[in-house]
């Protein structure tokens, strides 16, 4: 079993509706992976894709965000290639002109038996990172969870510093997070103001000649005891407090047959399932 995975940081330019689900299928991104990873699928057409996903949805255009921190379980698979499969957190921003600046940031983990197209990693210019930082964008993090192993944890936390517009990654594994660099305003249009959707869950992604691969640990929602979570997640506002995630996020299922997220509660969730044919 591939025991690797790494983390991500994205930006992207959404050029379709699929970017409101947080699809890794932009060529127009910096992908930073730092735990299970997956990258780009070979596939640039999206006839040959099907994405999935199992994530809550927050909205709000009028107050907005300004970060959010998470701590998620994070796993690896041995998949095909033309599959991925990665648990994300996804920073949007759709009041400005998407053609003109970036206004999404993705962040999270990733597997997809590095198969890599388009801009990811550090290739791109924009993301700044920090000196000393103990990770950087397309590091692997060893050893993964696993059903009948001990959970890695990491920790995710995305905020954006009130003075500049900048939006900061922080990270950590089973851990405190530590800086490891930031997104300059300059990069983006409306999300240089605010965010105003964050979604945060699971996603998978594979070619139609594949089934769909496993996301989080393979595990149903429905089964705690196995299934992935996400936990200890905080909302950040304008005036940098933090409060935990209500109950109240829209979930997003794309096939309850492969996968599934449970309701919200107590600030955490689980996701996942086993793939296969719909």
């Amino acid at each position: 079993m591939d025991a690797s995975s790494m983390l991500i940081s994205m930006k992207e330019t959404p050029t379709s509706s699929q970017y409101m689900d947080c699809n890794f299928s932009s060529t127009d991104i910096i992908y930073m992976p730092q735990m299970s990873y997956a990258q780009a699928l070979p596939s640039k057409n999206d006839d040959d894709t099907k994405y999935y996903f199992a994530v809550h949805l927050m909205e709000d255009n009028d107050n907005g965000y300004y970060g959010i921190s998470a701590n998620m379980d994070v796993y690896g698979h041995n998949l095909n290639v033309g599959q991925l499969s990665a648990g994300a957190i996804c920073i949007h921003n759709w009041e400005g002109d998407v053609n003109k600046k970036l206004n999404s940031i993705i962040v999270g983990w990733v597997k997809d038996n590095h198969q890599s197209t388009g801009c990811v990693n550090l290739d791109c210019p924009g993301f700044k990172l920090v000196k000393g930082s103990p990770i950087s964008p397309g590091g692997i993090i060893s050893p993964v969870s696993g059903i009948n192993r001990k959970r890695q944890t990491i920790t995710i936390r995305v905020s954006k510093e009130s003075s500049s517009g900048d939006w900061w990654l922080y990270y950590g594994i089973n851990g405190v997070p530590i800086p490891v660099g930031y997104f300059p305003a300059s990069l983006f249009d409306s999300l240089s103001t605010k965010s105003t959707q964050i979604s945060i869950g699971g996603h998978a992604r594979s070619t139609t000649n594949n089934t769909t691969p496993p996301m989080g640990s393979g595990a149903f929602a429905s089964n705690p005891g196995q299934a992935a979570s996400i936990h200890d997640i905080w909302l950040i506002h304008k005036d940098g407090r933090s409060t935990p995630i209500g109950n109240d996020a829209r979930t997003k299922v794309t096939d309850g047959k492969l996968y599934s997220a449970s309701p919200i509660g107590r600030a955490q969730f689980f996701y996942g399932g086993p793939g296969g044919k719909s």
